[in-house]
């Protein structure tokens, strides 16, 4: 039987009363599956590079994009230091990608 296991206690057992053959069978799943969906993290310079980007392309300031996606204004500022760090710094960055599937580096420790 697939994914499952069977268990048979027969007539000859000595722990049975000389009755018919009892028969256990226990159904497995063929997969388990995690139910938790599988989590990304996004690269902070990439981030704050697109939250600029949405700022100038809408006229937005820092108090109006912070409203727009429900964070704070500190916390937008917070964003926009990450973009003036040093070109050498930033390329090697943004050279890790976007959308990890661990969390390579924090935007705090960027900052």
């Amino acid at each position: 039987m697939v994914g499952g296991t069977v268990w048979r206690l027969d007539s000859r057992s000595t722990r049975t009363f000389g009755g018919p053959i009892l028969e256990l069978e226990y159904q497995l799943p063929l997969r388990i599956t995690n139910s938790k969906p599988h989590k990304t993290y996004r690269n902070p310079l990439i981030y704050a590079m697109e939250l600029a980007d949405e700022m100038r392309r809408e006229g937005l300031n820092q108090a109006e994009l912070a409203r727009k996606h429900g964070i704070s204004r500190a916390r937008v500022n917070q964003w926009m230091v990450l973009l003036k760090m040093p070109e050498g710094k930033k390329r090697s960055i943004l050279a890790m990608g976007d959308y990890w599937n661990r969390q390579i580096i924090t935007e705090r420790t960027l900052r």
